[in-house]
């Protein structure tokens, strides 16, 4: 993403004190109004061409968009706590998207993002502000310019969003005092899934498509490589998010047993049958039923599956009744399913019924300019959990992972970070830290590094981590020593998500995420 520049006072496009009250005058105006006429500067000044303004819902959890431009209400996906707005709204920060198609937060939050595929935009979302407290999100897509800066279009939001607040009627919205996600279940957001290389964006864009039916999918990819999650992402991205998420691994049972798991059994069905059981069919009842790994299925229970597919019913072991399964089913496996089909290990009318949609699940190692991100993310969540002042890894350190072919995939990495977070004595993770399977091994051949964008970020990254070790955290000292900004490090520091205390050399008002 492009770096947050300034623009010289000669050639700064004016801001107003209050760009609502300028162009009305009128106190009186409604949210409405007063956003069109927001919407109307921004549009002139920065080539704005959607917005919303999003508040908290009534229902927990839920975010509403309260007034809209360029678009419906119902083209944003919304809900606390994931993508940008959910973010702004939680953390009470900026986030900036430069392209919102390789943003997955913003890929995320939009109902039909084919309706958006000719439009080429950046997203900048600011909080809504009244009494010190966070009470909404003002967001706004621009035209895409390569290379642009963003603080201006910050400044302006700011300003925007501040006359905003002013005419919001927060008690009688029912809003809590902050925009907090409190959900009962996880919320998904395709940001969970660590990655902007073009492959994962692919499969980003394929959940959003599958997300918004109720057609079977079946996810592909060898162990490791996320099956689940992608699973778990249409679920949360589809009608039925607020209903039930069952998984069940198809190898984890015997073969006497599993059929009991999946589909239940009556009292006395079987020695040890004491009391009716549900399976897990009927707990999915409006929801999603994840059969993971479903190439091991045996031969007698794909029939019975196979029933469900065609007719939506089922019976519980030694019963009557015929139950009707209102559950989307998502599938997932690691085995070559045409292999299994000449081997007689799996019925081809079952394959076909679950190959409605397909999603292959790339290998780490056909991805490896995610690597860097996803050890990032890695090493914030095991610096956090073991408590480590841990803040990146050197240079020696990097090169290995981002080379490494990676047979056990984000798995494998995610073991790799945790040992070395326990492993390493002082801020910076070195390659002796690093498992012997990583350190030993040959390296890929340079054509899997990426392209020179990708090796240029690589190089950032890695200069960016070895200064925050070498300062053990302090942005003033570390953008010092690369010759740069505190202002412009911060923003490269939340770009590539290194784990800095906000209150180590951060800037008056912070930069903004992205």
């Amino acid at each position: 993403m492009p770096e947050t520049t300034h623009v010289p006072n000669g050639c700064r496009r004016p801001v107003p004190a209050d760009p609502v009250r300028e162009e009305r005058g009128d106190e009186g105006t409604t949210l409405a109004e007063a956003f069109e006429c927001a919407m109307r500067r921004l549009e002139a000044g920065f080539g704005a061409r959607r917005g919303a303004v999003i508040l908290a819902g009534p229902g927990k959890g839920v975010l509403r968009a309260e007034a809209v431009f360029g678009m419906a209400p119902a083209a944003l996906r919304l809900r606390a706590g994931s993508g940008v707005a959910g973010r702004v709204a939680e953390s009470g920060r900026p986030v900036v998207a430069p392209s919102v198609w390789q943003e997955p937060m913003a890929l995320a939050e939009m109902s039909e993002p084919a309706a958006w595929r000719n439009e080429l935009l950046s997203l900048v979302s600011v909080p809504l502000a009244l009494g010190g407290r966070c009470v909404g999100v003002l967001s706004v897509y621009f035209d895409a310019r390569p290379g642009a800066g963003f603080e201006d279009h910050l400044d302006a939001l700011r300003v925007a969003a501040a006359a905003l607040a002013r005419r919001l009627r927060v008690p009688a919205l029912g809003a809590p005092a902050v925009v907090r996600a409190s959900l009962d279940r996880a919320v998904f957001e395709y940001a969970n899934m660590v990655g902007s290389s073009a492959a994962m964006r692919h499969v980003y864009e394929e959940i959003g498509q599958v997300a918004r039916t109720t057609a079977t999918a079946l996810i592909l990819g060898e162990s490791g490589t996320g099956k689940e999650l992608v699973a778990q992402a249409i679920h949360a991205n589809s009608d039925r998010a607020t209903r039930p998420f069952i998984k069940v691994h198809a190898a984890a049972f015997p073969e006497t047993l599993f059929e009991s798991e999946l589909f239940g059994h009556e009292r006395g069905a079987f020695t040890g049958a004491a009391v009716r059981k549900k399976g897990r069919l009927d707990l999915a009842q409006g929801g999603t039923l994840f059969l993971d790994e479903i190439g091991d299925l045996p031969l007698a229970t794909q029939v019975k599956l196979l029933r469900v597919l065609q007719f939506r019913e089922y019976e519980r072991l030694g019963g009557t009744e015929t139950l009707k399964a209102d559950v989307r089913l998502v599938a997932a496996t690691n085995k070559n399913m045409a292999l299994a089909m000449a081997q007689g290990m799996f019925r081809e009318d079952l394959y076909y019924r679950l190959n409605v949609f397909t999603i292959t699940v790339p290998p780490l190692r056909g991805r490896s300019a995610d690597v860097p991100a996803l050890a990032e993310y890695f090493l914030q969540k095991y610096a956090r959990e073991y408590r480590r002042p841990v803040y990146g890894f050197a240079s020696l350190a990097m090169d290995r992972l981002s080379h490494y072919a990676w047979p056990g995939n984000v798995r494998e990495c995610e073991n790799a970070v945790e040992r070395a977070v326990v492993a390493c004595e002082g801020p910076l993770i070195e390659e002796r830290h690093l498992p012997e399977t990583i350190r030993a091994a040959e390296p890929m051949s340079p054509g899997a590094s990426g392209s020179l964008a990708e090796a240029v970020e690589r190089l950032e990254r890695r200069m960016i981590g070895d200064a925050l070790a070498g300062s053990r955290g302090n942005l003033a000292r570390a953008a010092r020593s690369l010759g740069t900004t505190e202002r412009v490090l911060r923003y490269k520091v939340d770009k590539y998500g290194f784990a800095v205390p906000r209150s180590r050399g951060a800037g008056k008002n912070g930069a903004p995420e992205t």
